[in-house]
Protein backbone atom coordinates (compact mmCIF):
# COMPACT_ATOMS: atom_id res chain seq x y z
CA UNK A 1 0.00 0.00 0.00
CA UNK A 2 1.42 3.36 -1.00
CA UNK A 3 1.94 5.77 1.89
CA UNK A 4 -0.09 8.97 1.38
CA UNK A 5 1.80 12.08 0.36
CA UNK A 6 1.05 15.45 1.90
CA UNK A 7 2.59 17.41 -0.92
CA UNK A 8 5.02 17.30 -3.80
CA UNK A 9 6.11 20.79 -4.69
CA UNK A 10 8.83 20.11 -7.20
CA UNK A 11 9.37 17.92 -10.23
CA UNK A 12 12.67 18.23 -12.04
CA UNK A 13 13.40 16.72 -15.44
CA UNK A 14 16.99 15.57 -15.26
CA UNK A 15 19.56 14.71 -17.91
CA UNK A 16 20.51 11.52 -19.70
CA UNK A 17 23.89 10.18 -18.58
CA UNK A 18 25.35 7.30 -20.60
CA UNK A 19 28.06 4.84 -19.65
CA UNK A 20 29.62 2.32 -22.01
CA UNK A 21 30.16 -1.11 -20.50
CA UNK A 22 30.89 -4.32 -22.37
CA UNK A 23 29.41 -4.70 -25.83
CA UNK A 24 26.91 -1.87 -25.76
CA UNK A 25 25.95 1.44 -24.20
CA UNK A 26 23.75 0.93 -21.18
CA UNK A 27 21.68 3.99 -20.41
CA UNK A 28 20.65 5.02 -16.90
CA UNK A 29 18.68 8.21 -16.57
CA UNK A 30 17.33 10.02 -13.52
CA UNK A 31 14.27 11.28 -15.31
CA UNK A 32 12.36 12.86 -12.43
CA UNK A 33 13.21 14.02 -8.90
CA UNK A 34 10.47 14.81 -6.40
CA UNK A 35 10.75 16.18 -2.88
CA UNK A 36 7.77 16.07 -0.54
CA UNK A 37 6.26 14.58 2.59
CA UNK A 38 5.02 11.09 3.37
CA UNK A 39 3.55 9.54 6.51
CA UNK A 40 4.95 6.18 7.49
CA UNK A 41 2.62 3.15 7.49
CA UNK A 42 1.01 2.00 10.71
CA UNK A 43 -0.86 5.14 11.68
CA UNK A 44 2.10 7.51 12.06
CA UNK A 45 1.08 11.15 12.26
CA UNK A 46 4.37 13.00 11.78
CA UNK A 47 5.59 13.29 8.17
CA UNK A 48 8.99 12.23 6.89
CA UNK A 49 10.75 14.18 4.14
CA UNK A 50 10.81 11.97 1.06
CA UNK A 51 13.17 12.37 -1.90
CA UNK A 52 12.05 10.20 -4.80
CA UNK A 53 14.38 9.66 -7.76
CA UNK A 54 12.81 7.97 -10.76
CA UNK A 55 15.36 6.00 -12.77
CA UNK A 56 14.68 5.22 -16.42
CA UNK A 57 16.80 2.28 -17.58
CA UNK A 58 17.47 1.03 -21.09
CA UNK A 59 19.60 -2.05 -21.72
CA UNK A 60 20.47 -2.14 -25.46
CA UNK A 61 19.94 -5.50 -27.17
CA UNK A 62 23.63 -5.70 -28.16
CA UNK A 63 24.94 -5.22 -24.63
CA UNK A 64 25.23 -8.94 -23.96
CA UNK A 65 23.17 -8.67 -20.78
CA UNK A 66 19.52 -8.36 -19.80
CA UNK A 67 20.29 -6.06 -16.88
CA UNK A 68 22.66 -3.34 -15.70
CA UNK A 69 24.35 -4.52 -12.51
CA UNK A 70 25.23 -2.45 -9.48
CA UNK A 71 23.74 0.93 -10.25
CA UNK A 72 24.78 3.33 -7.51
CA UNK A 73 22.71 6.39 -6.60
CA UNK A 74 24.07 9.08 -4.27
CA UNK A 75 21.97 12.02 -3.10
CA UNK A 76 23.49 15.12 -1.50
CA UNK A 77 21.24 17.78 0.05
CA UNK A 78 21.92 21.29 1.28
CA UNK A 79 19.06 22.74 3.33
CA UNK A 80 18.98 26.42 4.13
CA UNK A 81 17.48 26.65 7.61
CA UNK A 82 15.39 29.57 8.91
CA UNK A 83 17.30 32.18 10.86
CA UNK A 84 16.99 32.17 14.62
CA UNK A 85 16.17 35.38 16.46
CA UNK A 86 19.06 37.75 15.88
CA UNK A 87 20.95 35.12 13.91
CA UNK A 88 21.70 34.22 10.33
CA UNK A 89 20.49 31.53 7.98
CA UNK A 90 22.73 28.48 7.85
CA UNK A 91 23.06 25.40 5.68
CA UNK A 92 22.74 21.82 6.84
CA UNK A 93 24.15 19.09 4.62
CA UNK A 94 23.07 15.48 4.22
CA UNK A 95 24.36 12.69 2.03
CA UNK A 96 23.33 9.07 1.47
CA UNK A 97 23.98 6.35 -1.08
CA UNK A 98 22.15 3.25 -2.26
CA UNK A 99 23.28 0.60 -4.71
CA UNK A 100 20.76 -1.33 -6.79
CA UNK A 101 21.62 -5.00 -7.28
CA UNK A 102 20.62 -4.89 -10.97
CA UNK A 103 18.14 -2.99 -13.12
CA UNK A 104 16.34 -4.21 -16.22
CA UNK A 105 14.92 -1.99 -18.93
CA UNK A 106 12.07 0.03 -17.49
CA UNK A 107 11.58 2.18 -14.43
CA UNK A 108 12.82 1.96 -10.86
CA UNK A 109 12.35 4.36 -7.98
CA UNK A 110 15.09 5.06 -5.46
CA UNK A 111 13.94 6.93 -2.36
CA UNK A 112 15.70 8.58 0.55
CA UNK A 113 14.17 9.95 3.75
CA UNK A 114 14.82 12.43 6.55
CA UNK A 115 13.05 11.48 9.81
CA UNK A 116 10.10 13.46 11.19
CA UNK A 117 12.06 14.82 14.14
CA UNK A 118 14.32 16.75 11.75
CA UNK A 119 11.41 17.79 9.56
CA UNK A 120 9.69 19.31 12.58
CA UNK A 121 12.78 20.79 14.21
CA UNK A 122 14.14 22.47 11.08
CA UNK A 123 10.82 23.15 9.30
CA UNK A 124 11.91 21.16 6.23
CA UNK A 125 9.38 21.65 3.47
CA UNK A 126 9.39 21.56 -0.29
CA UNK A 127 12.68 21.34 -2.13
CA UNK A 128 16.15 21.81 -0.63
CA UNK A 129 18.00 24.88 -1.85
CA UNK A 130 20.93 22.78 -3.10
CA UNK A 131 21.00 19.14 -4.16
CA UNK A 132 22.81 16.79 -6.51
CA UNK A 133 22.34 13.26 -7.78
CA UNK A 134 25.40 11.18 -8.71
CA UNK A 135 25.14 7.86 -10.56
CA UNK A 136 27.60 5.01 -10.96
CA UNK A 137 27.51 1.68 -12.77
CA UNK A 138 29.70 -1.08 -11.31
CA UNK A 139 31.63 1.63 -9.47
CA UNK A 140 32.25 3.69 -12.60
CA UNK A 141 31.02 7.27 -12.33
CA UNK A 142 28.59 8.47 -14.95
CA UNK A 143 29.41 12.03 -16.09
CA UNK A 144 26.98 14.43 -14.50
CA UNK A 145 24.38 16.11 -16.68
CA UNK A 146 23.60 19.76 -15.99
CA UNK A 147 20.08 18.92 -14.88
CA UNK A 148 21.23 16.41 -12.22
CA UNK A 149 21.33 19.12 -9.60
CA UNK A 150 19.57 22.23 -8.39
CA UNK A 151 19.55 25.13 -10.84
CA UNK A 152 21.97 27.04 -8.61
CA UNK A 153 24.56 24.30 -9.21
CA UNK A 154 24.28 24.15 -13.00
CA UNK A 155 27.73 25.70 -13.31
CA UNK A 156 30.40 23.04 -12.94
CA UNK A 157 32.50 25.05 -10.52
CA UNK A 158 29.49 25.72 -8.28
CA UNK A 159 28.68 22.01 -8.23
CA UNK A 160 32.23 21.04 -7.36
CA UNK A 161 32.35 23.62 -4.57
CA UNK A 162 29.05 22.34 -3.16
CA UNK A 163 30.20 18.72 -3.19
CA UNK A 164 33.51 19.68 -1.60
CA UNK A 165 31.76 21.55 1.21
CA UNK A 166 29.16 18.82 1.66
CA UNK A 167 31.78 16.07 1.84
CA UNK A 168 33.05 17.53 5.10
CA UNK A 169 29.91 19.17 6.49
CA UNK A 170 27.65 16.15 5.94
CA UNK A 171 29.77 14.08 8.34
CA UNK A 172 28.03 15.86 11.22
CA UNK A 173 24.72 14.46 9.95
CA UNK A 174 25.94 11.01 8.93
CA UNK A 175 23.20 8.40 9.16
CA UNK A 176 20.30 10.88 9.18
CA UNK A 177 19.45 10.81 5.47
CA UNK A 178 18.38 7.19 5.00
CA UNK A 179 17.79 4.95 1.99
CA UNK A 180 14.28 3.51 1.85
CA UNK A 181 15.28 0.04 3.09
CA UNK A 182 16.42 1.45 6.45
CA UNK A 183 13.13 3.23 7.16
CA UNK A 184 9.51 2.29 7.96
CA UNK A 185 8.88 2.63 4.20
CA UNK A 186 10.98 -0.48 3.43
CA UNK A 187 7.93 -2.49 2.37
CA UNK A 188 6.15 0.30 0.56
CA UNK A 189 6.01 0.88 -3.21
CA UNK A 190 6.88 -2.77 -4.08
CA UNK A 191 6.20 -2.50 -7.82
CA UNK A 192 8.87 0.10 -8.60
CA UNK A 193 11.39 -0.42 -5.79
CA UNK A 194 14.55 -2.35 -6.76
CA UNK A 195 16.58 -4.70 -4.58
CA UNK A 196 19.59 -3.10 -2.91
CA UNK A 197 23.09 -4.20 -1.99
CA UNK A 198 23.11 -4.30 1.81
CA UNK A 199 26.38 -3.51 3.56
CA UNK A 200 25.30 -2.29 6.99
CA UNK A 201 26.15 -5.62 8.67
CA UNK A 202 29.46 -6.29 6.93
CA UNK A 203 32.44 -6.56 9.23
CA UNK A 204 30.40 -7.37 12.35
CA UNK A 205 31.71 -10.25 14.45
CA UNK A 206 28.99 -12.73 15.45
CA UNK A 207 28.40 -12.97 19.17
CA UNK A 208 29.13 -16.44 20.53
CA UNK A 209 26.73 -17.86 23.07
CA UNK A 210 28.18 -18.75 26.45
CA UNK A 211 28.49 -22.51 27.05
Amino acid sequence: MRAPRLFFLAVFLLGLPVVSIGAGSEVVEVSVARFGSARAPGGATEPWLEAELVLAVNVPPDSGSRVISRVGVALTLGWELPATAGGFRRMDYYRAEAECVALATGRANVRFYLPPELVKRDQLRGTPKLWTVDLTVAGQAIPSAKANQAAALADGSARRAFLSTAAAAALANAGLLLPQYLTPFAGEYPRATPSFVRRETLGLTPVRAEP
